[in-house]
């Protein structure tokens, strides 16, 4: 029951996940197609260049001319059966170099053009030329390219052996197939006749050297034995070792004592003569005596205090009682240079023994390392002699073998099954098959750059990342939106009907947060420039005007971008020059004929930005249109560029962070949220912008596409 209840949650995870990594490969799917296009182009172009190859296969049967109903390869190479290792021997004698060089001689590939000219075709005069020798190439030039054209392949179950040449000729792979199995009876009968004369003789020679060498190293061991007088070098080695241990715990041991003793000594020799110090010592008041002796020292002095309260000085009681405390007094003193005495007698027995320990290792150490140097050369000596004996025996037996099977004959014999025939069509290169997978590879890996570049890119551009971005509050994510091609100023705010919805729920999360009340005057900032905070003021602006007054301040005088986006002249007045007090402020305001909305645009750039609007007649300004407005919306430069959007955090209720969801690096932001928090400004939240792989609510797609159905309604007049 658990399963299919927790079944519909994980995949709903998986879907947003797997939307998330396949949102950038649409995005960019024209992209994508158009780079694997010129490579697959690339890959057709190098394969029109290409040579076509043909292949040629001949079938032989490699066997024995026993009698016999079934006849297997294994019965090829010995009376019964033939091992792996065997067959697998044949296979590689066929593809061997001296193999090679016979079939390149019989038929002198030497002068074949096969050798003498590259793989590209004259289709270009350049890369027919790569590769064309000016001189005859010598045999072993050409046996390396032979040999990675030529495929032997047995037949599994069966005797039977494939032998496939590829060549840019047809002719000579049929050549070339039928060749290597007429050379390889030839080849077999001339290794066995050359092997069967000097094995034997080869045997004998050995076998006299080993015996030779067995007898100098057994007489080598023997003189050393007696020498070195070895009986058990193993058993004498085991017990000085033992010893060894033994002697090194009980030097470590007294070091460890002699250590501790040490301390104590140095304290007694600092502090001799005063018994205070020395009593005060851990050794001395620890010791059991001590302790009894302090004890009581104690009681009579509590006593001595008593008889203080109820006698004079002189009182037979009192002075009983410090007769007997200076007596005890007297015996702890006795007994603390007593502690002394023997805490330094000890002190000198361990370094004595310390000494002596150290002495009997030194010698146990040159004991031990002068048997190990024995035992090495006795177990090199040991070595050598059963080595020469192993190889003696084993030559002895292989000299018995090849005295047994002198009258054995090899009768193997080779047929062929189906002779090579000219192939009539190419086999190599498989355009079409190579153009798939080229296409097919190259898209998977353009798409997978573009997948990990997408994850490795430290920016807010999925639903994972928002999840693990904790420095703010996530107030919208806002879709990407594309440029207005029309030049038309009543066009400005016809954009993705996605991107007004998603304006909206930023406007209802300002409007209705439980924790403050809704901020009056709110300023836009982002990290860097091109972040896109210039359209969300503006739209923001324009989403509030639908209920309310609202006014829009271009307080980015640096690069002011809202006169040029409405088609406005870049030079009319506005804010600097309210704060210049050049204008009027209804000279500066513009106000919107299509929407309830009041915009305030940057004025002529000065100079100096940031002296204007660290004016107190700017923050007055804000306080006058605060009278007069229901809401103020401030654009203000980037907060990493310049420190504008710092001085006018100070001034507003609420500040707005814009973040370009695929390019602003988490760094800019963190960096940007800083400096705003350094001043404590009103930090609202962040707004994710020009968002294309995060999945925005879903259900506007489907209520906010149809455009026809939307009916305009007229703006309000102004009260």
């Amino acid at each position: 029951m658990n399963k299919h209840e927790h079944d519909p949650l994980i995949s709903a995870n998986e879907e947003v996940a797997l939307k998330e990594i396949l949102t950038p490969l649409w995005s960019r799917r024209w992209k994508i197609l158009f780079f694997t296009l010129i490579i697959t182009f690339f890959a057709a172009l190098y394969l029109s260049l290409l040579k076509p190859s043909y292949r040629a296969t001949a079938i032989l049967q490699i066997g024995t001319n026993k009698p016999a109903n079934t006849l297997s390869i294994n019965d090829a190479f010995n009376e019964s059966n033939a091992s792996k290792e065997q067959i697998q021997t044949q296979f590689e004698l066929l593809r061997s170099r001296k193999f090679a060089e016979r079939v390149i001689t019989q038929l002198n590939l030497v002068e074949h053009e096969e050798f003498n000219s590259g793989k590209y075709n004259d289709k270009i005069s350049f890369f027919g030329d790569i590769g064309r020798r000016n001189s005859k190439p010598a045999v072993s030039d050409i046996i390396a390219k032979y040999q990675r054209k030529l495929s032997i392949v047995p037949i599994t179950g069966t005797e039977l052996v494939k032998i496939s040449y590829a060549s840019y000729s047809a002719k000579l792979s049929q050549r070339v197939a039928n060749q290597v199995g007429i050379t390889y009876l030839q080849y077999q009968d001339e290794i066995h006749s050359a092997s069967k004369e000097t094995t034997s003789q080869w045997l004998v020679d050995q076998l006299e050297e080993l015996g030779k060498k067995l007898e100098t190293s057994e007489l080598s061991l023997q003189v050393y034995r007696e020498t070195e007088g070895i009986v058990d070098i193993h058993g004498v080695v085991g017990l000085v070792g033992s010893q060894l241990t033994e002697l090194t715990s009980e030097t470590l041991k007294a070091t460890k004592l002699a250590d501790d003793l040490a301390i104590s000594y140095q304290d007694i020799q600092k502090y001799a003569g005063d018994i205070n110090k020395l009593s005060e010592l851990h050794e001395i008041s620890s010791h059991a005596t001590i302790i009894q002796l302090r004890r009581a020292e104690e009681k009579i002095e509590r006593k001595l205090f008593e008889l203080s309260q109820r006698y004079g000085p002189k009182h037979p009681k009192k002075l009983a009682v410090n007769a007997e405390l200076l007596s005890l007094q007297n015996r702890i003193k006795q007994q603390v240079y007593d502690i002394v005495t023997s805490l330094e007698k000890e002190y000198f027995s361990a370094v004595e023994r310390v000494n002596g320990t150290k002495q009997r290792l030194e010698i146990a150490k040159k004991d031990y390392l002068r048997l190990s140097r024995l035992q090495n050369k006795f177990s090199q000596l040991t070595r050598e002699v059963d080595t020469n004996k192993e190889l003696y025996n084993n030559y002895l037996v292989r000299l018995k073998e090849a005295d047994a099977m002198g009258n054995y004959k090899a009768n193997f014999y080779v047929r062929f099954i189906d002779k090579a025939i000219v192939p009539k069509s190419q086999f190599a290169p498989n355009k079409i098959l190579v153009m798939m997978l080229t296409f097919v590879l190259s898209m998977a890996l353009i798409s997978l750059i573009i997948i990990m570049r997408e994850l490795l890119m430290d920016t807010l551009n999925s639903r994972r990342k928002l999840e693990n971005f904790n420095e703010a509050q996530i107030l919208a994510v806002l879709p990407k939106i594309k440029a207005s091609l029309t030049d038309n100023k009543e066009d400005i705010y016809d954009v993705d009907n996605r991107f007004t919805e998603a304006i909206r729920t930023l406007r209802t999360a300002l409007l209705f947060n439980n924790e403050k009340a809704p901020p009056k005057v709110i300023s836009v900032t982002s990290s860097v420039p091109n972040e896109g905070k210039s359209t969300v003021a503006l739209h923001l602006a324009r989403s509030f005007s639908e209920m309310e007054k609202v006014l829009l301040i271009e307080a980015d005088m640096r690069h002011p971008t809202i006169a040029k986006n409405m088609n406005l002249n870049e030079h009319r007045p506005g804010l600097s020059n309210l704060l210049a007090k050049t204008h009027q402020i209804n000279e500066c305001i513009l106000r919107d004929k299509n929407v309830k909305l009041d915009i305030l645009t940057s004025g002529i750039s000065p100079a100096n930005p940031l002296a204007f609007l660290s004016m107190k007649r700017f923050s007055m300004l804000i306080k006058v249109f605060g009278n007069f407005y229901d809401r103020i919306i401030i654009e203000t430069p980037p907060v990493n560029a310049v420190s504008d959007a710092v001085i006018i955090s100070k001034l507003v209720d609420s500040v707005i962070y814009i973040v370009h969801g695929n390019k602003t690096k988490r760094e800019q932001i963190s960096s940007g949220l800083r400096l705003l928090r350094q001043v404590n400004a009103p930090i609202e939240g962040v707004v994710i912008n020009h968002s294309e792989n995060i999945d925005t609510d879903k259900y506007q797609n489907k209520y906010y596409t149809e455009r026809n159905n939307i009916i305009k309604l007229a703006a309000r007049k102004r009260g």
